[in-house]
């Protein structure tokens, strides 16, 4: 096909989220553990992330992912993705980090996942589109399988190992920490450092959206 389907560019915007969930925009990518969906919501409280860091516990929840799902209701699993890594804030406000992600996650595709254009894919195009995909290179996976199951097309993947490494400068302000990497527009995730613990947002906040609730998030451990 010359274009992906709704459902393909969900898929592929499901694995990048994956990937830079564990803060591929410069934050906090570091760690050992999969994220999962029954965690107890953590609360930004701001702090002095200073120093080095190494994850312990990561939290992934479907609120990461409603911007992709609006209209589609897919049901995305990450809970066996895997992230290893760690980050360092230092004292001259300047930060590094590096960050591994992979592992398996599934998306469960209803019929309106498969609509693109006002044209209907089968569970065997969309699953084409992906070994085309994996075929030129161009996949964040390594392998991916999609297969019919009532009316919902079930798509199980393998991510690639990505190794990812980050430089910047960094800042706080009250309970988000700011950071920015040369050419890229800064960041804000909310955080919380309490003793020896680092909970920081899966993902950046908007502007003036405010702290709340984090639902999605990573808790690393100093070093």
């Amino acid at each position: 096909m010359k274009r992906f389907s709704r459902a393909c560019a969900v898929l592929l915007s499901t694995a990048l989220l994956a990937l830079s969930a564990c803060g591929d925009d410069g934050n906090d990518d570091d760690g050992s553990t999969g994220g999962g969906a029954a965690c107890a919501a953590a609360q930004a409280c701001g702090g002095d992330p200073t120093g080095s860091w190494t994850i312990a516990d990561t939290c992934l929840d479907g609120s990461i992912f409603a911007e992709i799902n609006a209209g589609c209701g897919a049901d995305i699993d990450v809970s066996g993705v895997e992230f290893n890594g760690s980050a360092e804030f230092k004292s001259d406000g300047t930060y590094t980090t590096t960050s591994t992600v992979t592992g398996p996650m599934k998306a469960v595709y209803p019929p309106p996942c498969l609509v693109f254009d006002e044209t209907t894919l089968t569970c065997a195009q969309l699953d084409q589109s992906m070994q085309d995909l994996i075929a030129r290179g161009e996949a964040p996976y390594a392998s991916a399988t999609c297969a019919a199951a009532g009316q919902d097309c079930v798509c199980n993947l393998v991510l690639t190992e990505r190794t990812t490494a980050g430089t910047g400068t960094w800042s706080v302000s009250g309970s988000s920490l700011i950071t920015e990497s040369s050419g890229e527009a800064p960041s804000e995730v909310p955080f919380c450092v309490e003793g020896s613990s680092l909970t920081m947002a899966a993902q950046p906040s908007e502007a003036g959206s405010g702290a709340g609730p984090l639902t999605s998030y990573l808790r690393l451990t100093r070093r």
